[in-house]
């Protein structure tokens, strides 16, 4: 699974668009306060623009499934390769209207070894909310994520057996 490639060309063509108008209005402006503000939120506006387009040329995918295990490069985690006999289940939640892959694990706190500081404090709030710390935000990939999880059980079902 990959990010959309779709939603970051958006925000990148409408922050370029942005950008535009914001020097365009600087061009214009008599005031320096203005012109100032306007500057800024050009450099700004640009830069979003830039990383958005960056993000929509990377295709590093996001997880990665096979009959083996699945590769997490999503989740706050980025728990790299994980057998499925680690993995308890792989479903799908949703929280108010965002919905997530979450794959259940055996011992979750064993993912937490290796972690900054900050991406531990952030698996340890998954884990007291989710069970697990692997929690992938779904909203920006390119596949159905109710497909995913069934394709995903069924190889960590057939893995098992």
């Amino acid at each position: 699974m990959r990010r959309s490639r779709l939603r970051s060309l958006l925000i990148a063509m409408l922050a370029l668009a942005f950008c535009v108008a914001a020097v365009w209005f600087a061009w214009q402006t008599g005031s320096w306060l203005e012109r100032l503000f306007a500057v800024s939120m050009a450099i700004f506006l640009g830069l979003v623009a830039g990383v958005s387009t960056l993000i929509a040329l990377d295709r590093t995918p996001v997880l990665e499934i096979d009959e083996e295990g699945l590769t997490d490069r999503g989740s706050p985690v980025r728990a790299g390769r994980v057998p499925w006999q680690s993995v308890r289940r792989v479903e799908a939640k949703s929280v108010g209207n965002r919905r997530y892959l979450v794959v259940q694990v055996y011992r979750p706190q064993r993912f937490l070894a290796d972690l900054d500081p900050e991406r531990r404090r952030a698996a340890e709030e998954l884990i007291q909310q989710h069970g697990t710390p692997l929690v992938i935000p779904w909203e920006a990939l390119d596949q159905s994520l109710d497909t995913v999880v069934e394709q995903a059980e069924a190889l960590r079902q057939s893995a098992a057996t």
